[in-house]
């Protein structure tokens, strides 16, 4: 029995989805309710306004991050393996999964003109980063590598290479190597 999509989540859909394509600032409350098969009025019962439609998206967004995460780091992995599969994450996710991409950098540049938003994609920014200090800059891991920078700070660097890198993989989409470059990030396990 299929189960079927509530309204709300129907315009959350639709919101993703028309972001991803053509971007925040290019989109109309309008272009969504068309997209999600409701009217204008629906959007602001549910969200309030197109402000409020975009924090619930980078909400969205931020989840279905932290459930690519869920889903490829494993608990009996090394932190070596974490980090490894973590780049791999991000190239597989270049070449399967755009849209996210897409949505997460347009979510930034808004949030460097909107305190709302700027205090929401901090939040998401720092969880990621947090995972990736817990899960792959271990205190076995700084010990191994011997770096006198803090472990916050190297899953600082790691996350910055792995998402700017990213932003170049979307800005060149017919140069491979870039999303190949992705895997040069190891050299920060080898001291």
């Amino acid at each position: 029995m299929a189960v079927e999509t509530s309204q709300q989540e129907k315009i959350l859909d639709a919101a993703y989805h028309c972001i991803a394509k053509q971007g925040y600032a290019h989109v109309t409350l309008r272009q969504i309710a068309k997209e999600a098969g409701v009217a204008v009025s629906q959007i602001s019962y549910h969200y309030q306004n197109k402000e409020g439609l975009l924090l619930a998206v980078v909400t969205r967004a931020a989840n279905k991050y932290q459930e690519y995460l869920q889903d490829y780091l494993k608990p009996d992995m090394t932190p070596k393996e974490k980090g490894d599969t973590l780049i791999r994450l991000y190239q597989q996710l270049l070449e399967e999964d755009v849209e996210l991409f897409r949505v997460l950098y347009d979510l930034v540049g808004l949030s460097l003109w909107s305190e709302p938003f700027r205090l929401e994609v901090k939040e998401v920014f720092e969880g990621i980063t947090e995972q990736i200090t817990t899960e792959v800059f271990t205190d076995e891991l700084m010990g191994e590598l011997g770096y006198v920078y803090s472990s916050k700070t190297l899953a600082s660097v790691f996350f910055g290479g792995l998402f700017g890198i990213a932003i170049q993989a979307l800005l060149e989409q017919e140069n491979e190597d870039i999303i190949k470059s992705l895997s040069a990030l190891v050299v920060i396990f080898n001291k």
